[in-house]
């Protein structure tokens, strides 16, 4: 019988295993404790997502809770899914009034919609189905609610097009394509993208 971190372990993408094993999680943490130490902003993300002013984000893919954590001190009722366990960890010692639930984003079902689901930092490039992950976490989307997604734009990763038959299946459409999270329009050349799609 395995175990919770054992069953989360054995579904890791090739690609986040890669991951995991070239880069050292107390790093990873520290890069962006140490912006906000030099006075800089980490929290790119967490500015474009209070634009939409949502009453409840699910940050789907949480990591350590960087972004969830931000959105919290703004007053924003927020939960979080991650399937890596030593991430779910250290976001429940950084913020542990948070909900951080250990969970595969291809198919966990929670007993409530968001009025904001929030996919960033490369989830769907790490993801092992991309597309089965889109379509779940459109599914916690409620009425007049948006999925947000941020990903790099690499050979083989899913594009805004992607993402758009993914969101359209679950009764999502495009409201909007950004090349970063300051906002700024997508174009032909961009390497990184951020789509907003809307449940009317």
């Amino acid at each position: 019988m395995t175990t919770g971190d054992e069953w989360a372990r054995e579904r890791f993408s090739p690609q986040w295993k890669k991951w995991r094993k070239s880069v050292p999680l107390d790093d990873y943490e520290k890069r962006f404790d140490d912006i906000a130490a030099r006075g800089e902003n980490p929290h790119g993300e967490a500015d474009f997502v209070v634009r939409y002013a949502p009453a409840s984000v699910l940050d789907a893919g949480c990591g350590f809770g960087r972004i969830g954590s931000e959105l919290v001190n703004r007053g924003v009722f927020v939960v979080g899914v991650d399937l890596d366990p030593d991430l779910i960890e250290r976001a429940q010692r950084r913020t542990p009034n948070v909900e951080w639930l250990l969970g595969d984003l291809s198919d966990f079902a929670l007993d409530r919609q968001f009025s904001l689901v929030l996919l960033a930092g490369n989830v769907l490039g790490f993801a092992a189905d991309p597309g089965a992950v889109t379509r779940n976490c459109a599914r916690q989307v409620e009425k007049g609610g948006r999925l947000v997604i941020g990903n790099q734009l690499q050979i083989g990763w899913p594009t805004p097009a992607d993402i758009d038959v993914w969101a359209g299946e679950e009764g999502l459409v495009r409201e909007a394509c950004f090349a970063n999270w300051n906002g700024d329009l997508f174009a032909e050349n961009s390497d990184y993208m951020v789509t907003v799609h809307r449940r009317d």
